[in-house]
């Protein structure tokens, strides 16, 4: 009998384990991951215990990952309040539509995020069934 996660608080160390896991489940992500190699810091500011919290994706090898902390050499950095990043995660809110109304801000290597933008769709996806507390 397969037992669900447990709901887990949002930019915590539990909610990227879950994240991780549910992109690994997810085969529309695993076939839009094949083949490319790209990395995105993220910075949620205004998060309610008042800290700035920082997690990244990477992708390499056909495998995917996301934790809390520092990537040292991230392709992209995203930046972004805690509502924006909260609406983003639940799906209400659409990467593209936050960027186009300066709700975020994107640094780096910004032709990588327009060709790889069918796997954060998907990463959208894969999370959008997760219980997530905000």
């Amino acid at each position: 009998m397969e037992v669900a996660p447990a709901v887990a608080r949002f930019l915590s160390a539990e909610w990227a384990e879950q994240v991780t896991a549910a992109v690994h489940d997810h085969p529309g992500f695993g076939t839009a991951v094949e083949g490319i190699e790209f990395s995105v810091q993220f910075e949620i500011d205004q998060v309610p215990d008042g800290a700035v919290a920082r997690y990244y994706l990477d992708v390499a090898s056909d495998d995917a990952s996301l934790a809390i902390g520092t990537l040292g050499q991230a392709d992209l950095t995203v930046r972004t309040d805690y509502t924006t990043a909260a609406a983003i995660s639940q799906g209400t809110l659409k990467i593209q539509s936050a960027f186009f109304s300066g709700k975020l801000a994107i640094s780096g290597n910004v032709a990588k995020l327009l060709l790889n933008q069918r796997a954060l769709d998907q990463l959208a996806d894969a999370v959008s069934g997760l219980e997530v507390e905000y």
